[in-house]
């Protein structure tokens, strides 16, 4: 397993994890149209969700805002890297649907 995988098993939880991977070769490749529109749709969702969280910690660490949570964020590396990946996999697919717009063009 690559530290790239290790680090994505670490952030994300099971149904991200396994749409992340379904957005790798051959997987993305298998998927039709209308698969690859619910999942850009679902990434986009996941990865602006994991964005907010993000900036809110951000805030909460800054003492701009109150803690959200039991306890205040001390970090929020975790999470901008759970935004990463999401959107590196969103990236991936969008990625792939031009691919397949262009060669319906020719």
């Amino acid at each position: 397993m690559t530290e790239a995988a290790k680090l994505e098993a670490r952030l994300l939880t099971a149904a991200e994890l396994e749409l992340v991977a379904s957005s790798r070769p051959p997987e993305i490749e298998l998927k039709s149209d209308d698969e690859l529109k619910a999942a850009a749709r679902r990434l986009r969702e996941a990865a602006n969700r994991a964005k907010a969280i993000a900036a809110r910690q951000t805030r909460e660490i800054r003492g701009k805002a109150a803690p959200h949570g039991a306890r205040p964020a001390k970090d929020n590396l975790g999470t901008i890297g759970k935004a990463q990946a999401l959107r590196a996999a969103l990236e991936r697919v969008e990625a792939e649907q031009r691919r397949r717009a262009a060669a319906a063009l020719k």
